[in-house]
């Protein structure tokens, strides 16, 4: 290998100034394993300019001889630990040299900034958080050590401990409110055994009365729902008790079933159906609509459209996940900052119509997320505080 050419392709590829056949031909010296001597030389080269800030960064310890053998083993057995495939529609970076660079471009964007704004720039991913109101005022802080409340006779966690702050007794007919903040995930248990996942800036008012003809709920912002059936007697007859949720732009109406509602200020509300059957409609009771699963339908301007979609890449948040398929840099950046809760800023509005696709584990740090997106050399990001800069590459 010529090592001097090979040394100009690799810092190439880390500027962001190859050519693509410059890029293909880099793609192929890192492809064989008889070059592993002069990648070794070339990320030892790198690792060590960098040595001090990388000791400083989370999980570099400053072994250099061991780093380069890590990203050498990355290359030849990459892990699907995040199994991301992030692209945007013009520009596909290949697998191997994001592997090879991944760890090098990690210490260079931070070695670059100064201690402060290092610190800053390590915004956690969020967790367990929600508040509870009763129907009397009463509001309490659920426990971030929790992931879910039971809404029943009483009031307990999953694990059948007493929440704090709320007395014991009989709350059957109270209207109860669950606030999750920017930040937080709570899972909810209904009384009629109902379960309610509430995603991050999300608000769910229920009236706890199961003698109503239909259980009714409120949404604001994002849940998933897995609604029990339960039947009621009206008169001699016995019926169904339909399950009802009420957003600002549509009404939602179930027998038994797994749907996921979007329904944040801003943005079109998103119904997607897992399985079962719903029926949509606008607040007024017009335009009535049915989902089947793997359908999706999407409110805006007081219209309903229905479309096919791959429903699991809705409901990944509630297990821990991003799934992206095709979806705005705007998209992703607003569900970003409900959960990691920052505001973002885009420096171009062509930008926020950027098409990516990918899955990424939630419970990373915010810039693991920033620095894929960058990798596609798209766009690029600058933290400021809780400020996310967009701007284009």
């Amino acid at each position: 290998m010529q090592s001097s050419r090979f040394s100009e392709l690799f810092e190439g590829y880390l500027t962001n100034k190859l050519t693509p056949k410059e890029m293909l031909e880099l793609e192929t010296l890192m492809a064989d394993e008889k070059n592993d001597a002069g990648l070794r030389q070339l990320i030892g080269l790198e690792l060590s300019s960098l040595a001090t800030a990388a000791q400083q960064l989370d999980g570099l310890d400053g072994d250099l001889p061991e780093l380069e053998k890590k990203v050498l083993q990355t290359i030849r057995k990459p892990k699907a630990r995040a199994r991301v495939i992030l692209y945007n529609k013009w520009i596909r970076i290949a697998a191997v040299a994001v592997l090879l660079v991944g760890l090098v471009l990690s210490v260079r964007y931070l070695a670059n900034e100064d201690g402060r704004a290092a610190k800053q720039a390590r915004i956690m991913p969020g967790g367990n958080k929600a508040t509870i109101r009763l129907g009397d005022g009463t509001v309490v802080d659920l426990s971030e050590s929790q992931s879910e409340i039971v809404l029943g006779q009483h009031i307990a966690y999953g694990d059948g401990s007493p929440v704090r702050g709320l007395a014991l007794g009989n709350v059957d007919g109270q209207e109860l409110a669950i606030d999750v903040p920017k930040g937080g995930t709570y899972k909810v248990a209904l009384p009629d055994g109902t379960r309610v996942w509430l995603n991050a800036d999300s608000r769910l008012r229920y009236n706890l009365s199961l003698a109503d003809e239909a259980r009714n709920l409120k949404l604001e912002g994002e849940a998933y729902f897995e609604v029990a059936h339960r039947y009621i007697t009206k008169g001699k007859e016995k019926m169904r008790q339909p399950f009802v949720v009420h957003t600002a732009d549509q009404i939602i109406k179930v027998l038994g079933t797994s749907f996921n509602v979007t329904a944040y200020k801003g943005e079109p509300d998103r119904t997607t159906l897992i399985e079962g059957r719903v029926e949509l409609s606008l607040p007024d009771g017009s335009n009535r609509q049915y989902l089947k699963p793997n359908q999706q339908a999407l409110v805006s301007g007081g219209a309903i459209s229905i479309a096919d979609v791959e429903s699991a890449a809705y409901v990944s948040w509630k297990d821990g996940t991003f799934n992206f398929s095709d979806e705005s840099l705007e998209l992703i950046l607003n569900e970003a900052a409900r959960w990691y809760d920052i505001e973002v800023d885009f420096e171009e509005p062509r930008l926020k119509k950027l098409k990516f696709e990918g899955i990424i584990p939630r419970y990373e740090r915010l810039e693991s997320l920033l620095k894929i997106l960058e990798k596609t050399g798209a766009v690029r990001f600058e933290l400021q505080g809780k400020l996310l800069h967009v701007r284009k590459k």
